[in-house]
């Protein structure tokens, strides 16, 4: 019979180990054996991220997967209206642990795309009372758990990134793409360029990624083609990678 490694279930599922040990205490996969993951095992793991990828609980997905008949209530509805009470009622210090229990339940893609930029964007635009102060709680709590998962990234042998801010429109985003690769299996080094000039890594990478938030200068453009020619793995990427004559940096203080 197959048996898979930790590694390549982490692949092919799309997590991280922690959330693969998250989802084994948790009741939804059996420990692996001695030559590593079933067949039926990795099924299962797929199945589980599935389900997560609804945003409901792991203690729900527990009950459905036991109690067939159960219907999943719930969703990432539930899990944006938890964090939005959490940042208007709670300590930071709730408000962090939130997001790192999050981030170790789920998929790293669907932990930004269907949770982080969501909340990011209903902050940004909401103009009730005490919204700039929620907007910045949540900022900064973001860029903690970016901290803490990047120092966590450094033991494990994973591929090295390079992720530079060429330009940002919302001083939140590049945290959160970061943490998002971070949970691909990335080891990423964030690092802003200033005023047109290109920012230097200050570690080995084996992928360059330049995040265009609010386009990219001409200048920069025809650094990125000549650097592409001469078969670095450089990519652009972004919200808009359009040539600008004038972009906004990642401000120092981000």
């Amino acid at each position: 019979m197959p048996q898979h490694s930790t590694d390549t279930v982490c692949g092919l599922v799309g997590v991280l180990p922690e959330t693969l040990r998250r989802w084994r205490r948790a009741g939804l996969l059996t420990p692996p054996g001695p030559a590593g993951y079933s067949d039926q095992q990795l099924t299962r793991a797929l199945c589980v991220r599935e389900m997560t990828s609804g945003g409901h609980t792991l203690f729900d997905i527990h009950a459905a997967l036991n109690c067939p008949n159960v219907t999943l209530p719930g969703g990432w509805a539930c899990r944006e209206e938890d964090m939005l009470q959490l940042l208007a009622n709670n300590p930071d210090a709730d408000v962090e642990r939130e997001l790192q229990m999050m981030n170790t339940d789920y998929c790293g893609d669907d932990y930004v795309n269907r949770y982080l930029r969501p909340l990011n964007l209903w902050l940004r635009s909401d103009l009730s009372k005490g919204a700039a102060q929620r907007q910045q709680r949540f900022h900064t709590a973001v860029i903690r758990q970016w901290e803490s998962l990047s120092l966590a990234a450094r033991r494990r042998n994973t591929i090295p990134l390079f992720l530079e801010a060429v330009s940002v429109t919302d001083e939140t985003e590049i945290w959160m793409e970061a943490i998002r690769l971070n949970g691909q299996g990335f080891r990423v080094e964030v690092a802003a360029a200033t005023r047109g000039v290109p920012a230097v890594a200050h570690r080995r990478f084996e992928h360059h990624l330049m995040w265009c938030g609010d386009g990219i200068s001409v200048s920069m453009k025809a650094a990125f083609h000549s650097r592409l020619e001469a078969g670095e793995p450089i990519m652009l990427t972004g919200t808009n990678t359009g040539v600008h004559s004038s972009v906004c940096p990642m401000s120092a203080s981000a």
